[in-house]
């Protein structure tokens, strides 16, 4: 009886992930990123852009919800 090597693929899921255009000048500033972002680390495009986006989520965030304590303390 003969064996064959069945060799899987894993595909990565399209319902997961998304694709962005960038202007070039932008996307050259992306990759030199990926060696900066993180002192002594390179990390992938993708990463850079998750990294970038959660911080600027975290801080947005952080400011709605500092505006909104704030505006709750005026006395009208």
């Amino acid at each position: 009886m003969k064996t064959t090597n069945i060799r899987r693929i894993n595909l990565t899921d399209k319902w997961k992930y998304k694709s962005v255009s960038l202007k070039n000048s932008t996307y050259s500033m992306l990759n030199d990123l990926t060696k900066t972002l993180i002192p002594g680390v390179e990390i992938s495009n993708a990463k850079v852009v998750d990294t970038l986006i959660r911080r600027e989520a975290e801080c947005s965030s952080r400011d709605n919800n500092l505006k909104e304590h704030h505006e709750g303390n005026k006395k009208i």
